[in-house]
């Protein structure tokens, strides 16, 4: 919440600096992470003050776990600044394409985040002990970050901001992400609210079962947008907007490439992936609703390229009015599809407005941006794009229809689809350069590894 949109404000400014000037970038950097520490402090200062509010009155605890509690919340308090500068050095590391040192830097963070928990808790350390051993490895973390954005972006030195020009211009693009930053998460999760208001805490935990299996897809999307986002900001600030059109077209057709058969897939076996993973009453209770939020995966997914788009363009403020004015039609929408239907019309409500995001997204930026320009061999690789996922589509039609009298039969069906859409898709829905691409990726990959 107190991040306010800075870190994809840091990401696109980053980005143009680096096509534009050396001396901008450093501005850049240094105004980005000085306010993020700064709205760190804020909100620390204010989580350390309410601490006693919340263990109170908020969450109710007990008054045997009142202490142990408020002492986790005031060490919580003091990660705050910690957490976003860190977060505004990665983001900085991202706009400069250097995702291989922020995701160097990341992944540290995330296994201590798992790590040491777990193993302090088994060896009875109180939440507050937890905290501060984490506390500990995140300032660790965060001095590398700072010496390794140092050396490679600002030739070594930090300094303090020069002026507030280059914040004012952060601040200008970051207030409507922030806008999109609160709404797009709460819009993307009213339909557990009003799932727990309106069926009630069983219903709950059938729907969040289907929601979270779902959900792990959209981390395929999510990757993309954090890629493409700082390349799209860096051709837009060398004025080439048909390169960026053409772009963000192709990651679309790449991406819809990549989600087409793990949606269908979810799609066709839904209910028995909840059977298997969390027992026959789950597959009953959630297994249609997961049906209807694999629709919602493969338009949601998409939407995030759109959104890229603008975000690199310069024009953020058009995805937080989309986000404003849904407001108005989603709640109320989710109110009556779950009334009317349960988890399954929560499930409908959710995959109506993914297909709305990725709709209008890509109506304002063609309004604002102007249309992709015209190419045969385009239209000819979304052609056979096309004919791929339609023969996944009957071949996966095929393999429930056979699981009637045969799972072996079931299997082979969906082996053999699956592998003739990765041979023609690979040969035919991609260009020789993205085949070139991929292949170099992969084995880059491979040799890291």
């Amino acid at each position: 919440m107190f991040d306010l949109g800075l870190g994809r404000a840091t990401v696109r400014f980053v980005a143009d600096a680096t096509a534009r000037s050396p001396a901008r970038l450093k501005e850049i950097v240094v105004a980005s992470v000085f306010s993020q520490l700064a709205m760190g402090m804020l909100a620390g200062a204010l989580l350390f003050l309410l601490t006693p509010v919340l263990v109170g009155r908020v969450f109710g605890i007990a008054p045997a776990a009142s202490a142990e509690a408020t002492a986790m919340f005031r060490v919580l308090a003091l990660h705050l600044p910690v957490l976003l500068g860190a977060a505004a050095l990665r983001a900085a590391l991202e706009g400069a394409q250097r995702f291989d040192l922020s995701t160097a830097l990341r992944i540290p963070g995330s296994l201590a985040s798992v790590a040491i928990p777990a193993a302090a808790a088994s060896a009875g350390a109180s939440l507050a002990t937890i905290m501060w051993m984490l506390l500990a490895v995140r300032v660790g973390l965060a001095v590398i970050s700072s010496a390794v954005v140092g050396r490679v972006l600002l030739g070594g030195r930090w300094s303090f901001p020069a002026g507030l020009k280059a914040l004012r211009e952060i601040l200008g693009y970051s207030g409507w992400v922030a806008v999109s930053a609160a709404l797009g998460p709460a819009l993307g999760s009213i339909d557990r609210f009003v799932v727990g208001a309106v069926v009630g805490v069983t219903g709950l935990g059938f729907y969040t079962g289907a929601s979270e299996a779902a959900n792990r897809f959209l981390l395929i999307p999510a990757t993309a947008f954090a890629t493409l986002l700082p390349a799209l900001a860096i051709t837009h600030a060398r004025g080439a907007r048909d390169r960026a059109l053409e772009a963000t077209r192709a990651a679309r057709r790449q991406l819809a490439a990549l989600l087409l058969p793990l949606c269908l897939a979810l799609f066709a076996f839904a209910p028995e992936m909840l059977r298997v993973w969390l027992g026959p009453d789950f597959a009953a209770a959630a297994g249609p609703a997961l049906r209807i939020l694999a629709v919602g995966v493969f338009f949601g997914g998409l939407a995030h390229l759109p959104m890229a788009l603008l975000y690199g363009s310069g024009r953020p403020d058009l995805p937080a009015k989309i986000h404003l004015a849904e407001v108005w039609v989603h709640i109320p929408l989710t109110f009556a599809l779950v009334w009317r239907w349960g988890i399954t019309g929560a499930a409908l409500a959710w995959s109506v407005r993914c297909g709305a995001d990725w709709v209008l997204y890509e109506w304002v930026s063609r309004r604002a941006l102007g249309s992709y320009p015209a190419d045969p061999a385009e239209r000819a690789l979304m052609a056979w794009l096309s004919w791929c996922g339609l023969g996944l589509t009957a071949a996966l039609t095929l393999a429930l229809w056979l699981d009637r009298w045969s799972w072996g039969g079931t299997l082979a069906t969906t082996i053999i689809g699956l592998s003739i859409y990765a041979a023609v898709g690979w040969s035919r829905a991609l260009s020789d350069e993205e085949r070139r691409a991929w292949l170099t990726m992969l084995f880059r990959t491979h040799d890291s590894r």
